[in-house]
């Protein structure tokens, strides 16, 4: 089994990089051909400001930049930034802009585009709203300076930019767009351009030959980006099955998001290699705490406690080598923000003494709950539900299942008057206050005010330590209320051919391909 490391803090818009213990861009790959990537689901755009669902991402990872990107350790680096400095006080941060740099369009970047573009960002859900109570203000006050003034002294800014979800995009191709409606294109600075991009059968993306690219060494997704093939291709393959065997047959390069029990498959063929990322995400559900039957705190507690975590993970992954029992919602167990604060006591058992004490201080009356799941492109949904669906019943929990396309889905779990919960994952954050689940406006709409305000303490905590201890409170008041219900956290597998050049950069949902070679033809 090939195991990497999970790349900590991927707040690549919420996404882990897979990075191996072998040093990135380690030799010289040759340019060219097509780098051809089954994928599960795509997007209705490939906009990643207009939703907080990962699948938007991950062709802007490879298409567009934002001013910061994160290392192997989690920490910001410069990208389209050239430089940064805090004032005095604290409440001021100032990019300079590296020099030279162009849109696909050929427009030259400047600060207007990113006062546009991020500008947008804060007014989008999840992180854009953990950056929208940090930032006050964005100025421009030259073609070169961006300017941030903080509502109050924070060290979180650069984090939140890092991800990407925060990409610079021309100011004139966002004329017409909003944080909830797409824009026509993405003209970003990238080392690719989108070419083509076909929700229903997938993405084409073109290498840049303009691209400036960093100089310094590649670590995480910062530093010297290579753009080693002419293309890039994202073929929507929904099925597992047929992702795994068109990477058999050589129809494709690296199949995205394989179950694990096409592992020996893949091993048993000399033309393929398994690549197994630990700790990959969470497993959730996510309840509608602003109205209907999960508004029930109690309700909550009740099905937290009447809830076997064994057989969900199982029923999901398959294989207990590929999941964990960790109570923990950063599922990194690396990660600085690790924590088990506030679980209680026989995590993954269940308490039925204290499913009837909580259903007897609920309003229950054993109405459906309704649970959304996008089950035909992301089979775990269905799996993870069903499974407790069948536990809760035992307790007089009734729970409707209601199965959608994703776009309906994102939009529905939008809407808090058409579900009560749904099925969904939580990778690592590079910071707590990107963790789009604790987000007021994020599906779900956690708005209790004692997390509101340790939300805001955390925002404008300085040192390192406090700020650990507040998120603790924070890990604690989720597993005393649970607005969400985590089951475990599963590793994830992909598959590539033999010859794949690179395949320490294959990333989990970032999109960050630029770096991987196609096999030589």
């Amino acid at each position: 089994m090939k195991l990497t490391s999970t790349l900590r803090g991927g707040l690549l818009a919420g996404a882990s990089l897979a990075i191996l213990a072998v040093p990135a861009l380690a030799q010289d790959f040759p340019q060219g051909g097509t780098l051809r990537i089954g994928i599960s689901q795509m997007a209705p755009s490939p906009d990643p400001v207009v939703t907080t669902f990962g699948v938007n991402w991950a062709t802007a990872g490879v298409v567009c930049e934002g001013l910061f990107a994160l290392d192997e350790s989690w920490t910001p680096q410069p990208m389209l930034a050239d430089s940064f400095s805090y004032g005095e006080d604290g409440k001021t941060l100032t990019v300079t802009l590296r020099d030279g740099l162009n849109f696909h369009s050929g427009a030259a970047l400047t600060s207007a585009d990113v006062v546009a573009s991020l500008n947008r960002f804060r007014e989008s859900a999840g992180i854009g709203a953990a950056f929208k109570g940090a930032v006050s203000s964005i100025s421009a006050p030259d073609d070169k300076t961006v300017v941030f003034e903080m509502a109050s002294p924070s060290p979180i800014v650069p984090g939140l930019l890092a991800g990407t979800q925060a990409v610079i995009m021309s100011s004139a191709s966002l004329e017409g767009a909003s944080p909830t409606e797409a824009t026509r294109g993405l003209d970003c600075t990238g080392p690719y351009t989108l070419a083509e991009y076909q929700p229903d059968q997938g993405v084409t993306m073109t290498r840049w030959d303009d691209y400036a690219a960093r100089s310094e060494p590649t670590s995480g997704a910062s530093g010297k980006k290579q753009a080693y093939a002419d293309q890039i291709s994202f073929r929507l393959m929904p099925e597992a099955s047929v992702r795994r065997d068109s990477l058999i047959t050589g129809e494709i390069d690296i199949a995205n998001e394989l179950p694990s029990d096409f592992y020996d498959a893949l091993q048993n063929d000399p033309n393929t290699e398994a690549v197994v990322v630990p700790n990959n995400q969470s497993l959730t559900v996510v309840f509608n705490t602003r109205e209907g039957v999960a508004a029930d705190v109690n309700l909550r507690r009740a099905i937290y406690h009447a809830l076997e975590m064994e057989p969900i993970m199982l029923a999901s992954v398959g294989n207990p080598e590929f999941y964990t029992l960790d109570p923990s919602w950063i599922p990194d167990p690396n990660s600085f923000w690790y924590t088990t604060a506030g679980v209680p006591e026989g995590f993954g058992t269940p308490d039925p003494d204290k499913v009837t004490e909580y259903l007897a201080a609920s309003n229950y009356d054993g109405e459906p709950i309704r649970w959304l799941v996008a089950s035909e492109q992301y089979q775990k949904h269905f799996l993870t539900a069903i499974t407790a669906s069948q536990q809760l019943e035992e307790y007089g929990i009734n729970v409707e299942i209601v199965e959608s396309p994703m776009a309906n889905y994102i939009q529905a779990r939008a809407d808090a008057a058409q579900m009560d919960a749904f099925s969904s994952f939580l990778p690592t954050y590079v910071d707590p206050t990107s963790i789009a689940y604790l987000n007021a406006s994020y599906p779900g709409f956690w708005e209790d005010p004692e997390k509101m305000a340790l939300m805001q303490e955390i925002a404008t905590t300085i040192d390192p330590e406090a700020r650990k201890a507040i998120f603790e409170k924070i890990h604690a008041l989720a597993y005393d209320q649970f607005p969400f219900i985590k089951y475990g956290t599963e590793s994830n597998m992909y598959g590539i051919r033999q010859g794949v050049g690179n395949p320490a950069r294959i990333p989990s949902r970032s999109g960050d391909y630029y770096n991987v070679a196609p096999p030589a033809n």
